[in-house]
């Protein structure tokens, strides 16, 4: 039987290791600036979403404020934004 195509560490040339070392290098800063970012979109969401409630009219959530939107999404931006934090920014720590 013969082997019909290479594959494996084994069979990677330098310039294939050093491409792949790149593009890991490029998501992890783009997954650490993407933390960043949306942490940052979280507190502006929490920011209109405060105002909503000094307004005291219909744009607040004081009714089911735990199934308003805003509420969900900012819960969901953090919890990504923790999870990328936590598999790339601690590998940028080492």
């Amino acid at each position: 039987m013969t082997q019909l195509a290479m594959a494996g560490d084994d069979w990677l040339s330098d310039n294939d290791r050093k491409r792949t070392q790149r593009a890991i290098a490029k998501r992890k800063k783009a997954a650490v600036t993407c933390a960043k970012k949306l942490e940052s979109a979280a507190e502006a969401l929490n920011d209109y979403l405060r105002a909503c409630r000094e307004c005291d009219d219909e744009s607040s959530d004081r009714v089911g404020r735990e199934w308003d939107g805003r509420n969900i999404m900012i819960r969901d931006i953090m919890e990504y934004a923790g999870w990328l934090d936590a598999v790339y920014g601690k590998e940028s720590q080492q």
